[in-house]
């Protein structure tokens, strides 16, 4: 949706990762269906269907055994728009799998246009899932948290632009989030998924091959790496955009040292496997970033992680280390932006501020 790039500070994740802050945006002319989702072929097997209020990224592999999907984000009746739309792109229906990559509405809200076929995910998305499925008011929290959005976005328009609020993004913008309002309201019961693993698994579908990481505790609890060797292309969830710091949110705290570690391990593997034509993908917006961005910001992530380590293990406190970790030093990131989501709910003015408290806390939790 064009909607959020008028929005500057306020737009929410799916902003963050617009063409306009890319190495490239995603090829191929978008092909607009009555939804307001852009259809992008990628390749001749790999379409990306954008949109939905937070411009999800859903990625389609055609396969010699069926297509495997990547997401499904906030309902049943937009992610079965989705699903139409990969439907009439591909020209064939017969779905293989859903694989979910963490468990945030945005991801998972949506299972349910997929309940007829296996939904892959990790152990802990399984556990994070069944809870969100205990909570009873888990529908009507989806629906307020779309009105405070709407209204935000709203306050915003008026000041800066209003004439915003009378035209057809805006409408597609509001109209998709009282969509989803009202299909929660009908029904807020969640699909969970069917097959689970621990570290890794590999979908074998005759020419393609998918392969699933899990790196856990960075942006979700089961934060997955989704990689299809054949077509060069890497799924990378909701760690890494573009146009800002990498930010780490809260369930990074409850991480173990071992977990961390072990994200450095997948992300290194994954850059020993890509080259210069390696193709990685955000989950929301539309942009396409190449290894040397993905470098930039698994660099910065593990020097903060080792430069945290070695003032902890000196006895420096946490404000000594802060200061001997500027974000200057991190040429990857150094030139992003580091606030992210000014004016909401979860906005973020210091992200690499809040990254080094977080893996503070995650230290302090393990013995020295």
């Amino acid at each position: 949706m064009k909607l959020h790039s008028t929005l500057g500070a306020l737009a929410l994740a799916a902003t963050l990762a617009t063409a306009a802050h890319a190495d490239t945006a995603a090829p191929g002319a978008p092909r607009p269906n009555d939804f307001g989702l852009d259809v992008v072929r990628l390749s001749p097997r790999v379409v990306v269907v954008y949109g939905g209020p937070w411009d999800n990224g859903i990625v389609a592999v055609a396969t010699q055994k069926g297509i495997v999907v990547v997401d499904a984000p906030f309902s049943k009746a937009l992610s079965g728009a989705f699903r139409e739309a990969i439907r009439a792109e591909l020209g064939r229906s017969d779905v293989a799998y859903l694989v979910n990559t963490h468990e945030h509405v945005c991801h998972v809200g949506g299972n349910a246009a997929f309940a007829d076929v296996p939904i892959v995910g990790h152990e802990s998305l399984l556990r994070e899932m069944r809870e969100m499925a205990a909570d009873a008011g888990r529908g009507r929290k989806v629906c307020d948290m779309g009105d405070r959005e709407l209204a935000k976005v709203r306050e915003y328009l008026q000041k800066a632009d209003p004439k915003k609020l009378e035209g057809p993004e805006w409408a597609l913008y509001e109209k998709l989030w009282r969509g989803i309002q009202a299909d929660l309201k009908k029904d807020a019961s969640l699909v969970l998924p069917t097959i689970t693993f621990d570290r890794e698994l590999t979908l074998r579908l005759g020419d393609v091959s998918v392969r699933l990481d899990f790196y856990g505790h960075s942006h979700g609890a089961a934060d997955t790496v989704v990689r299809i060797p054949e077509e060069n292309l890497v799924l990378t969830a909701g760690l890494f955009y573009p146009a800002k710091v990498p930010a780490l949110t809260a369930v990074t705290e409850k991480a173990t040292p071992g977990e961390i570690d072990n994200w450095f391990v997948v992300m290194k593997g994954l850059l020993d496997e890509a080259n210069d034509e390696t193709k990685f993908l955000a989950s929301h917006g539309r942009a396409v970033m190449k290894k040397e961005k993905y470098r930039g910001y698994v660099a910065y992530l593990e020097g903060v992680w080792n430069g945290l380590r070695s003032a902890r293990a000196s006895g420096k406190t946490l404000e000594e280390a802060k200061a001997g970790l500027p974000l200057s030093g991190f040429p990857g990131v150094a030139g992003l932006p580091n606030e992210e989501l000014r004016g909401t709910e979860w906005e973020n003015l210091d992200i690499h501020g809040h990254n080094i408290e977080r893996l503070w806390k995650a230290l302090e939790r393990a013995p020295r």
